[in-house]
């Protein structure tokens, strides 16, 4: 994992466990089942949008929903401190 990147977030879905970081340029990053390559995309209201996205379960996802918008704004005004 990148030290460049704060998790602000984790969490469990459907089997996985999901680590939501951001680093100082509001890069958000998503690791998956404790991946050390990090995922990365654009955080918008309620969602992460990723452009690659992410095959899990044989499913291409491009948008996770997530419940973290105050703690991603948060991590980034920490960084840039």
């Amino acid at each position: 994992m990148d030290d460049s990147v704060k998790i602000v977030n984790e969490f469990d879905r459907d089997g996985h466990h999901y680590k939501v970081g951001v680093s100082a340029d509001g890069q958000v990053s998503v690791y998956v089942d404790n991946e050390a390559k990090a995922h990365h995309g654009y955080h918008f209201p309620g969602v992460i949008q990723i452009p690659k996205g992410i095959e899990i379960d044989g499913q291409m996802i491009l948008r996770l929903p997530i419940d973290c918008d105050d703690a991603i704004e948060k991590g980034i005004e920490e960084l840039n401190a």
